[in-house]
């Protein structure tokens, strides 16, 4: 079980990674390795320039998968940001992605069951990738940090359920 800031006790049911189309549009990815998710978000820091609020994050945008997520269709539920599939719906108001910005995104249940290991990236490290490779971050103990992984879709997924079976 995990904790993430602000929830309850939430189980992992996978990794969450980013990936470009042929246009270089953010497309977010998962690995599921159990159960489900029910939507997926991005979020960033708060700043001066954002409206006060409790939380130390903001929305950047929200969607919610027309069918549960899981295992087996997962690789077929691939987020495209801006031209989403039949697959999700959008929730609420979205804003733009913009350069220099720390995006994290991850998947999630309604009833926060479950949630997916988020992927932190920027425009500037998207634009470095082509479609069909992945980019998550990979904790490294001798240098006590995350550091950039690349890597494709069929690998993401294989590394993501290690040790989750």
């Amino acid at each position: 079980m995990t904790t993430l800031a602000g929830c309850e006790t939430v189980a992992g049911a996978g990794s969450t990674g980013i990936s470009v189309d042929a246009r270089t549009r953010p497309v977010i990815v998962f690995a599921l390795c159990n159960d489900h998710i029910d939507g997926a978000t991005i979020y960033r820091d708060r700043t001066k320039a954002d409206p006060p609020g409790d939380d130390t994050s903001v929305s950047v945008a929200s969607w919610d998968a027309v069918s549960p997520v899981t295992p087996t269709t997962a690789m077929d539920a691939m987020l495209n940001t801006v031209e989403p599939s039949r697959s999700w719906s959008r929730v609420g108001l979205s804003e733009a992605l913009r350069p220099g910005v720390v995006y994290t995104a991850y998947g999630w249940t309604r009833d926060n069951t479950w949630f997916t290991g988020h992927v932190e990236f920027t425009l500037e490290r998207l634009s470095k990738l082509k479609p069909g490779q992945v980019l998550t971050q990979t904790y490294v103990p001798a240098k006590d940090q995350h550091v950039d992984t690349v890597q494709s879709y069929e690998q993401f997924r294989a590394e993501a359920c290690k040790g989750m079976r």
